[in-house]
């Protein structure tokens, strides 16, 4: 399809880079394999689909980031550009549950941080742990982890301990994703999405329709480039060999994952 000239790719560590910003980790791809990268991003599926096909990337997915921040960002983009040039573009999501990823807006920066919570082990249902950035990744961090901590930290926790309730936020981006997903089809644009878990597609009959035209096929019980990696071995901890324990797609990864994919839209987008 001749009118595709952009591809806007959204998802949280699983399609930014996660891990492959570390400095120790390209170093020892570069010791082990002679391969190097300055941005996690360059290395990523997103970035070899849009290379392959010739189109302009706006790749939005950040590590730590989850379902509240793609939707939000999703609307945004196409607010910004209008319906044509929205038309234009190829919208590819890998989507994760949004329970331990809550978007922010920080009047301090003007912007929004990346707010992530745990629950383990708490059986009232309170925090074990909260972590809020602007960005995990050196490359894409216009402000220091340290900034959000004190007084940022401690008005955050108080709202999510009386005003956040983990379960009704996730029923709440589940209908917020839908809604998404049936405006797009409404304005006719191209999209597709892998979910890395099912937790959002239920109740799962909303999907029906919407995985026939719309849903990523890989194979049996792979859904998203997390579960291909893990599946194939092709994680970061796989490619070196133990040397790290990060389970993030590694660099072979995204490279094998990502000649999946352009088959894939090779056949549903660009071939038709």
């Amino acid at each position: 399809m001749k009118e595709i000239k952009n591809l806007f790719c959204h998802g949280s560590s699983l399609s930014a880079g996660g891990g492959l910003y570390d400095t120790h980790i390209k170093e020892q791809y570069k010791k082990l394999y002679d391969i190097e990268w300055q941005n996690e991003k360059d290395v990523t599926y997103a970035k070899y689909i849009s290379d392959h096909f010739n189109l302009n990337l706006i790749h939005k997915a950040e590590c730590g980031s989850g379902s509240p921040r793609l939707i939000r960002e999703t609307y945004n983009f196409i607010n910004k550009v209008g319906i044509s040039e929205a038309k234009k573009t190829l919208f590819l999501f890998e989507i994760t549950d949004p329970i331990h990823r809550i978007d922010m807006y920080c009047k301090d920066i003007h912007d929004h941080i990346i707010v992530n919570v745990r629950y383990d082990g708490k059986s009232d249902g309170s925090l074990s742990d909260l972590s809020i950035v602007h960005s995990y990744s050196p490359n894409q961090r216009k402000y220091e982890n340290e900034r959000f901590t004190g007084d940022i930290e401690l008005h955050i926790e108080n709202y999510l301990e009386n005003f956040h309730d983990p379960i009704i936020y996730t029923d709440k981006i589940k209908n917020e994703l839908i809604g998404l997903f049936l405006f797009l089809e409404k304005i006719n644009v191209k999209f597709y999405y892998m979910f890395d878990t099912l937790t959002l597609k239920n109740p799962s009959y909303l999907y029906n329709e919407l995985d026939e035209k719309h849903m990523v096929i890989i194979e049996k019980d792979v859904y998203s480039s997390n579960h291909f990696c893990h599946k194939n071995k092709l994680t970061i901890k796989d490619d070196l060999n133990g040397f790290a324990d990060d389970t993030h797609p590694g660099y072979f990864g995204y490279k094998k994952f990502s000649e999946i994919l352009i088959k894939f839209l090779d056949d549903r987008v660009f071939s038709v």
